[in-house]
């Protein structure tokens, strides 16, 4: 189907998602009509296979975020998501700080296709504020600030064998799509290295996003003038238990990638071999990652941390057959880090 035809097929499905849920809604005419109305701000179709419809607010009635699962992988994903949000709300020790989450008004099936539909979260993402180094530390270091309360509120110490959680997994899912012959020795190289790294030490570990970048971080008033963002969004990739600095790695370095516009796995090849962070890098680095050192992971190492469940993620993604669009991310992603080790 082209990719115009199924925005209207989207289109439709949420239309349809809209007046089953009117009532639920809290305005029937707003909401049936919204996508007939012209009230359709976005309708977007992600690389990992989620529709998201956002519906303009429209008299009382404050707008609505629809997600449809329009893949296997995706309704999983979208699965993931749903279950991240319950927990976190169950989370007593987040207090005011949930009010920062997606809520959900309503969710089912439509065409067997599993949906969402999320009440509107304020505001916009800044990344037309990433230009300006003096606004960019600014919103870096407000965003940073929002995810590290989560990461200290639900803070616990794990000890023991965290390698099958944090390694092996993780090579599972990237080597699901890979083809068999590629690259056997550098993963078995990463595996024997992070089993090394991690046996025998503690951590200090919380609740993560797992997808922390400025596009997932809204604003109520632009972000230098904003005491705090007004909402964080897609949690599909969140879970607990996990190392805060997957958080502020994905934040900084994909702030990297928007501005040279080069590939996270090349950004990443070149850390590992010698380049350096930048002086504003490090100093946001070391400003929230410091506090969460139990153990003693070096830098190399938690970077490869991080960049494993990164990519790993998206390989959990892919419904089979992986098409050529994967392929070409893994060549620029995977296989630049991989041969750099």
């Amino acid at each position: 189907m082209a990719a115009r035809d199924t925005l209207i097929a989207v289109e439709g499905l949420a239309e349809a998602i809209l007046t089953t849920h009117a009532e639920s809604l809290g305005a029937t005419a707003a909401a049936s009509g919204a996508v007939r109305g012209g009230g359709v701000e976005a309708t977007e179709l992600t690389s990992t296979g989620v529709a998201v419809v956002r519906i303009a607010p429209s008299g009382n009635w404050p707008g609505a975020v629809i997600k449809i699962a329009m893949t296997p992988p995706a309704g999983l994903a979208l699965e993931r998501e749903n279950e991240a949000l319950l927990a976190l709300r169950r989370e007593d020790r987040l207090g005011s700080w949930l009010e920062l989450l997606p809520r959900a008004i309503a969710q089912g099936r439509i065409d067997g296709r599993p949906y969402r539909v999320d009440r509107a979260l304020p505001g916009h993402p800044a990344l037309d504020q990433l230009s300006n180094a003096t606004m960019r530390r600014r919103v870096l270091n407000t965003a940073a600030g929002a995810i590290d309360a989560l990461h200290r509120r639900t803070a616990t110490i794990v000890r023991g064998n965290v390698a099958e959680a944090w390694v092996d997994a993780h090579i599972r899912e990237l080597t699901r799509p890979m083809r068999r012959r590629l690259l056997t020795s550098q993963l078995e190289l990463l595996r024997d290295e992070l089993h090394d790294a991690l046996a025998g030490q503690a951590f200090s570990t919380g609740w993560i996003h797992g997808d922390y970048w400025l596009g997932n971080v809204l604003w109520g008033e632009p972000g230098p003038d904003a005491a705090a963002p007004a909402g964080i969004i897609d949690w599909e990739a969140s879970a607990a238990n996990e190392l805060p600095m997957h958080d502020f790695f994905h934040l900084v370095l994909y702030t990297r990638r928007l501005l040279t516009g080069r590939e996270l796995g090349h950004i990443v090849r070149d850390l590992l071999i010698g380049d350096e962070w930048s002086g504003d890098e490090r100093r946001f680095l070391d400003r929230f990652g410091g506090w969460h050192r139990c153990g003693s992971l070096s830098d190399r190492h938690l970077l490869l941390l991080y960049w494993l469940r990164h990519v790993a993620m998206h390989a959990r993604q892919q419904s089979p057959p992986v098409g050529l669009r994967y392929r070409v991310w893994e060549q620029r992603n995977v296989l630049p880090v991989l041969a750099s080790l």
